[in-house]
């Protein structure tokens, strides 16, 4: 089955409330804050400058760049056109921000146009992540920042014990909606071929013991295994059940790495 992150639009009406739900959630979770601020924080952005985030989905992290650039323009460009309504219902009273419909491989952007380029949690659900990082490339000004923020996918997991059923919504959500799960090792290579200089890689552990940052894993493994036929919907809500007692109780464990790749373009 084909990762509906690669085509938002052609999924049905449930998957897409919850992909919006699960990207707003993650966005805000306590457990990613320090992920997508310590980016942020390396980044200098002048005043007028340009930001682009590339595959913004509903917004959740575009809105939180444009608060903490506010003397810049923050452009969001996403492909469905269901989260990018989302996204500018969401956007608030931010007179920097802006969102629009945009194919990552094909923007219609100027060459030289944005001072900082990002790609957060995108390359991961693409084919071919090297099209995408070309444009992001393309659009930056000499001494623009590329930032590159995903998951390694390769090492999800929510289970406690073996066997664990919330550890096979992880396997399976990685299965069915993850294109590359091992695309974060990949990185250095493609930005290397594109003549750009790493100045920064590092990871970052998302851990997530409390609260509902990982039951997107579990919604959208569980529509997906109903909708093919695999399990009954009585057990899907039982899965989402299991995963709100162990939050309560304090047994939930979900853990996935984030790597993030800053380059210069010289």
């Amino acid at each position: 089955m084909a990762d509906p992150f690669e085509n938002v639009d052609a999924a049905s009406a449930q998957m897409i409330e919850i992909i919006a739900t699960g990207l707003e959630t993650r966005a805000e979770d306590p457990s990613m804050l320090p992920v997508i601020d310590a980016y942020l924080e390396m980044l200098g952005v002048r005043d007028g400058g340009l930001i682009v985030d590339i595959g913004s989905g509903t917004g959740g992290v575009t809105r939180r760049i444009a608060d903490r650039f506010p003397a810049a323009s923050v452009v969001g460009l996403e492909p469905s056109d269901a989260l990018t309504t989302k996204a500018k219902d969401l956007a608030g009273d931010r007179p920097n921000l802006s969102f629009d419909v945009g194919d990552g491989a094909a923007l219609d952007l100027e060459m030289g146009c944005a001072d900082v380029a990002i790609l957060h949690t995108v390359l991961s659900h693409v084919k071919t992540p090297e099209t995408l990082i070309a444009e992001a490339v393309r659009i930056l000004r000499r001494g623009g920042t590329l930032v590159i923020c995903d998951a390694d996918f390769s090492k999800a997991t929510m289970g406690v014990v073996p066997g664990d059923p919330l550890g096979s919504c992880a396997d399976a959500f990685v299965s069915g909606a993850v294109t590359d799960a091992w695309l974060t090792g990949k990185l250095k290579p493609l930005i290397n071929e594109t003549g750009l200089s790493v100045e920064h890689f590092s990871v970052m552990n998302r851990v997530v013991t409390s609260g509902m940052g990982a039951m997107t894993w579990v919604r959208m493994s569980g529509a997906r295994l109903v909708a093919e036929g695999i399990i009954g919907q009585p057990l899907a809500d039982a899965l989402e059940a299991e995963y709100i007692r162990r939050a309560d109780a304090g047994l939930l464990f979900s853990f996935l790495p984030f790597v993030t790749l800053i380059a210069k373009k010289p």
